[in-house]
């Protein structure tokens, strides 16, 4: 597990704990980032950026921001039991590695950095951009802004690299196969 910055940012990559600081330079270096809330939106951005990683020979990296109102409850039996953040983190990052699992395949968690960042998704994003060769949202919204949530507009409006924003299915030129 990797603690980094000033807001907590929680890593874990393949089967082995982190347990150093690091710079989220060092974390999203060289690497292709995509933002995971769970969502079909997400699993189709998920599906994208790990074929993407691969055909760049390049490290994944799976990010899920969360807040309190957002996170699940870590188990402790006990609900007058409060748990504490690295509690809360561990628990979206295991339930980021079951969406991982379902979205990839059971296999596929092992290959990638998962990070849960107590922070605003679009601010996470925008901060890994920074580094990463390609940052991936997926297209998500309604009404006017239909072809772009509030989420991945933000991130393609402030990133520092480039930006891939995966269609909804269905939407003309969309020809995703996530292969």
């Amino acid at each position: 597990m990797t603690r980094s910055g000033s807001r907590n940012c929680y890593a874990v990559r393949q089967s082995e704990s982190m347990t150093s600081s690091t710079d989220p330079a060092d974390l999203y270096s060289g690497t292709v980032v995509v933002g995971s809330d769970g969502s079909v939106d997400s699993a189709r951005a998920l599906s994208w950026a790990y074929a993407e990683a691969k055909r760049r020979g390049v490290p994944l990296v799976v990010l899920r921001a969360w807040s309190l109102k957002t996170a699940p409850r870590p188990d402790g039996g006990d609900l007058s039991y409060v748990p504490s953040e690295d509690e809360f983190a561990a628990a979206v990052r295991d339930e980021l590695a079951l969406d991982v699992g379902r979205a990839l395949g059971a296999d596929a968690v092992a290959n990638v950095i998962l990070v849960a960042a107590h922070r605003p998704a679009d601010e996470v994003l925008v901060e890994a951009s920074r580094e990463a060769v390609l940052t991936v949202v997926g297209a998500r919204g309604s009404g006017l802004s239909r072809w772009l949530g509030s989420i991945s507009a933000s991130v393609v409006r402030r990133a520092h690299g480039p930006v891939v924003v995966v269609p909804q299915g269905g939407e003309r030129g969309s020809d995703f196969r996530g292969e």
